[in-house]
């Protein structure tokens, strides 16, 4: 306390010689808590012709290397100060609190009781933190108050894969654009407050500029402009009010300190930087480096799958994390987020060798770092790298001291600076890395790093790596032009089963997707009929392809990719991509991918498509619906992904048929044999039914499948693209027919299909739903893999059951009559325990 200035004498008025001939004069107007100058900043020459000088703050952990409780007490003083300003509710403890920050007494202590004692917002607020300087402060701040807070924090970077709230400009800054990327839109366009919070404000241009910006799109009654310093002048103060008198808001304005500021003197056109004292290459083999990667310990952050585009167009394709703020947390999920904190930061704390320690975050990555910091011991400082070019001079009370530069990891057109690292003075430092990057662009970074006389560096990456998910096997017969698998070859690891001991199998609770039926060579019967069905259905199985590949473009676009789902969903994929080219002249990427009822789709290989096409739509594609099982999986598949990384896949299912009337995007609703249903690998690209076992299958591993290429010669999986193919110029006409008939009807989904099923099920006591196969497609895949029991039919005289009857006799399959469904037929599996 004996270096600090009595508040009872505190000045009114503060003057900084800067660098030559730039001086700034501070007039104190508001400061309620007494706060001396010399606790919040220090002055600087700031490489910007907009604006010659910098604050300098001492407690954001930005340019000066602070103890990580005191920037987090100084988010806790906003917050205070919020609720005293706009409710005219005090903490009792306030005062006590405020005075032992500003002497760096009880920070942590008093920073956990908040947090256990989180304040009351009278209405639920959404707070806003500014890149990249208050990405942490707004953040801190966000964290003191309880469930009824959102926060998010703007951001200087370009997402792909999703669409920005709200864009506006940061007049005075080195960096202007700013985006706000929140994943749920619902709390921007509600009308809760918006508290806007930034270190500090000099004309209050960009928080009007957002509260524009906001206003345009989201009009709301209420914001509030929360900083630690407000140096507006009367004619900036006055254009808020006019501002509030043109919207129709009102604009709380919340600060520590308050006042107005006079400068003499031009900005800094050039300032000599020497390079650090007693920096050497030399010393560079004296640091020992770690990498430690927190996702090899377990999952500790929620992953995003977004990936990003930098300003040379190069993209990052590895996860963000949800606990940033970048895209929006809630307050109820604080303790959660506290105890990741905690497990991590005393995680790291062990790997510590003693002595002073740096935390180190990197531009916008701050407040994670920082809470990490301050569960890893004493003696921890913590800082950040920072887009903001500052003139260094070595001289007493001026804000930095030290400059080191180098490219950005995640972008190299742009320069990033450390401030204020002392050689020689932190025994180890640890950087955090937010997301993986290559290590030809961390390179730059990390030899600055390693001549700041620190012998032990540990880089520690916080997010998934991407790059971990596996590559696809080379498997099945199409050509990869036609289609790439994303599935793992299990060819010589899987036993498949006789059709009688899967089926014991199933129904005794062994998960189909954990064994393989024997794959037979197709009889010449079955030959027959597929030859038979394909001739008599190609022109109107290519009318269907090519209605619902026009669906496709018009849904999403001529830059898409296609993902059919394996193994009935890939010829048809393969045919709709045909149709794209022949029709459009494009050549969009298509994979086929495993779902598995029970189990979901495979999250793996839906990263390595984000990864590898991060800014293309995906359409799911399948052969035809049932009683909508697959429908409902994808829908739930999608749903929990969300949930999980953050990305909104689109659920929509296009289909060839849809006599179940589950999908809004398909070709036609009719229920008719696709020839393809006639046969298994061999029409398919001799590709398996998927697996997913956890024996076979590791963590980052496809699903599993087995590639036939003994049935080679009985391959006709061409047989059937070449034939439809062959039919698209013929059946135009017939397509812009069908879209136009389709246009005046509601297409919507009803699930009519599944309410028959229903019935079905209660009219035959069949406690498995999962034993009934409606349609023709289905019913003739009864009969030939499963063990029937009986198949029902609408009308034994419609010319598409000719096939069903005779297979149904040969098998000595009973034919029931029945009338009140929307399919053609359907199959009823034989219950084996019955």
């Amino acid at each position: 306390m004996k270096n600090k200035t009595s508040p009872v004498c505190l000045p009114k008025k503060y003057t900084y010689k800067i660098l030559e001939n730039l001086s700034v004069t501070i007039h104190i107007e508001h400061n309620p808590y007494n706060i001396p100058m010399d606790t919040l900043f220090l002055m600087a020459a700031r490489e910007n012709k907009k604006r010659g000088f910098l604050f300098v703050s001492k407690v954001l952990g930005k340019h000066i290397p602070v103890k990580p409780y005191t920037s987090l007490s100084a988010g806790a003083a906003l917050a205070l100060s919020y609720m005293k300003e706009v409710y005219h509710r005090e903490v009792p403890e306030t005062k006590e609190m405020m005075e032992q920050w500003m002497h760096q007494q009880k920070c942590k202590e008093n920073y956990h009781h908040i947090l256990e004692n989180p304040l009351h917002l009278p209405k639920t607020t959404i707070f806003i933190g500014f890149a990249e300087t208050a990405t942490a402060l707004g953040h801190t701040m966000f964290d003191c108050f309880g469930d009824n807070a959102y926060y998010i924090h703007t951001t200087r970077e370009t997402i792909l894969g999703l669409s920005s709230a709200i864009d506006f400009e940061e007049e005075h800054s080195h960096a202007t654009s700013h985006r706000c990327y929140p994943l749920d839109h619902s709390f921007i366009e509600s009308s809760h407050p918006i508290v806007l919070v930034d270190d500090e404000i000099t004309t209050g241009k960009t928080a009007l500029n957002i509260i524009e910006a906001i206003h345009k799109k989201y009009p709301r009654k209420e914001y509030a402009v929360v900083s630690l310093v407000d140096w507006r002048t009367k004619e900036d103060r006055q254009g808020y009010q006019e501002v509030q008198k043109r919207l129709g808001i009102r604009i709380h304005t919340v600060s520590l300190v308050s006042g107005w500021i006079e400068v003499e003197g031009e900005s800094m056109k050039k300032h000599e930087i020497l390079p650090p004292k007693h920096s050497k290459a030399d010393k560079e083999q004296d640091v020992k480096m770690y990498i430690y990667r927190l996702s090899d310990e377990r999952e500790m952050f929620q992953p995003l799958l977004f990936a990003s585009e930098n300003s040379l167009g190069h993209v990052n394709s590895n996860p963000y994390l949800k606990e940033t703020g970048r895209f929006g947390i809630l307050g109820k999920e604080k303790s959660k987020r506290e105890e990741k904190y905690r497990t991590i930061g005393e995680m790291l704390g062990k790997k510590r060798k003693g002595g002073p320690t740096l935390c180190l975050g990197t531009g916008e990555f701050m407040y994670l770092p920082m809470r990490i910091a301050g569960y890893m011991g004493e003696g921890v400082k913590y800082h950040s790298t920072t887009r903001s070019p500052i003139h260094p001079c070595e001289q007493p009370g001026y804000g930095v001291q030290n400059k080191f530069s180098f490219e950005s990891p995640e972008d190299p057109a742009v320069m990033h600076y450390l401030y204020n690292i002392p050689y020689g003075h932190y025994k180890e430092l640890f950087l955090f890395l937010e997301r993986e990057v290559e290590e030809a662009k961390l390179e730059p970074m990390i030899k600055i790093l390693k001549t700041l006389g620190i012998p032990h560096i540990y880089v520690v990456i916080c997010g998934e790596n991407n790059g971990e998910i596996s590559e696809p096997s080379s498997m099945g017969s199409y050509d990869q032009e036609d289609v790439v698998f994303l599935l793992k070859d299990v060819s010589n690891v899987i036993e498949e089963q006789g059709t009688e001991d899967r089926e014991e199998a199933i129904q005794s609770g062994i998960h189909y997707s954990e064994m393989l039926p024997i794959e037979y060579k197709p009889s010449s019967e079955y030959m027959q009929l597929f030859y038979d069905t394909l001739q008599e259905t190609a022109t109107k199985l290519a009318v269907a392809v090519g209605v619902v590949g026009e669906m496709i473009v018009q849904n999403r676009g001529k830059s898409m990719v296609l993902v059919s789902l394996a193994r009935a969903g890939t010829p048809i994929g393969v045919l709709i991509k045909r149709y794209l080219k022949y029709r459009y002249g494009i050549n969009p990427p298509h994979y086929s991918i495993s779902i598995i009822r029970g189990k979901g789709i495979d999250e793996s290989a839906i990263k390595y498509i984000l990864k590898h096409h991060p800014n293309k739509p995906i359409q799911f594609i399948d052969g035809w619906t049932g009683k909508g099982a697959i429908t409902q999986v994808l829908h739930k598949a999608c749903e929990n992904f969300q949930q999980k990384y953050g990305f909104r896949l689109n659920n929509d299912l296009a289909v060839l048929a849809d006599p179940g009337y589950c999908v809004s995007t398909f070709g036609t609703r009719e229920d008719f044999l696709i020839a393809s249903a006639c046969l298994n690998a061999t029409v398919a690209g001799l590709v398996s039914r998927t697996v997913e076992r956890e024996d076979l299958i590791g963590k980052d591993d496809f699903h599993g499948a087995k590639y036939y290429k003994e049935l080679a010669e009985e391959d006709v999986s061409y047989v059937f693209i070449d034939k439809i193919v062959a039919e698209f110029p013929k059946v135009q006409q017939k397509i812009q027919d069908q879209l136009q008939q389709l246009a005046q009807e509601d297409t919507r989904p009803t699930w009519i299909g599944l309410h028959d099923i229903k019935k079905i099920q209660e009219d035959f006591e069949i406690q498995d739903i999962n034993l009934i196969k409606p349609g023709i497609g289905e019913t003739t895949r009864v009969l030939l893999r499963r063990i029937p029991w009986k198949i029902l039919v609408k009308d034994k005289n419609n010319p598409n059951l000719k096939h069903i009857l005779l297979l149904a006799e040969e098998r000595k399959v009973s034919v029931e009559v029945y009338e009140k469904m929307t399919y053609q037929c359907c199959g009823l599996i034989k219950p084996l325990k019955e």
